[in-house]
């Protein structure tokens, strides 16, 4: 393994535990509103309109689920873990039992179980896993 290689696979590592440690803290929260995290008067300024922000506010969760599973597919295909060499499926298998292990996270803090957020990222993995098994 050259060195370009090893410095990828370790950025991908510290990308991955970060990447898991602020969706840890999402999942976590007993009340999680994506609204906060948008700049309203920016966006209000540059001309967008009140209904399109509040479009994007209650659409937000699909982009976030879907893009959010298949980055984390992504992520844990490319650290090369050496316990997931195993089996070719096994970044898919993992966001999958992430994806059901933070809505039963959710229900035991009070968030309730949704579970169109739960085949969103099921499917952003599946979709993240068909990449990588059609460029192997």
């Amino acid at each position: 393994m050259d060195q370009s290689t090893a410095d990828m696979k370790w950025f991908y590592r510290v990308l991955l535990i970060l990447l898991a440690g602020g969706l840890s803290y999402v999942v976590i929260q007993p009340s999680y509103n994506f609204a906060h995290w948008v700049p309203h008067s920016f966006l209000r300024r540059i001309g967008i309109s009140y209904d399109a922000l509040l479009w994007a506010e209650q659409n937000a969760d699909i982009f976030l689920h879907f893009f959010g599973a298949a980055l984390l597919t992504l992520l844990i295909h490319h650290a090369k873990l050496p316990i997931l060499r195993r089996w070719r499926s096994s970044s898919f298998i993992i966001v999958c039992i992430l994806c059901v292990g933070a809505e039963v996270a959710q229900y035991f803090i009070g968030r309730g179980v949704e579970s169109g957020d739960l085949l969103l990222g099921i499917c952003g993995s599946f979709m993240a896993y068909l990449a990588i098994d059609k460029n192997r």
